[in-house]
């Protein structure tokens, strides 16, 4: 179960305290993933093995990969047009 406000804070994921220091690289690591893969350089790498296995990082890029392609898939067959979720903000 995903606890109430979790979203909001991975959202936040550089300035909040509501995250440990794994969330928060992941967090990172996802967005990087999503929006400049190419930019995914040693460093970040070096900081995500101090943190997770080889086991933990690959699982989460296949997640990341996955969520991306469900969300593009259903973009291009419209499936994201129709059904629209209330603003909880």
């Amino acid at each position: 179960e995903v606890e109430d406000g979790f979203d909001i804070e991975v959202e936040r994921w550089r300035t909040t305290e509501a995250l440990g220091p794994r969330a928060r690289l992941a967090a990172e690591y996802a967005e990087r993933f999503a929006l400049d893969h190419h930019g995914i350089d040693g460093e970040l790498w070096q900081r995500m093995h101090a943190q997770f296995s080889n086991t933990e990082i690959v699982e989460l890029s296949m997640c990341l990969g996955s969520w991306m392609a469900f969300g593009r898939l259903n973009h291009v067959l419209g499936l994201d047009a129709a059904c629209t979720l209330p603003d909880h903000r």
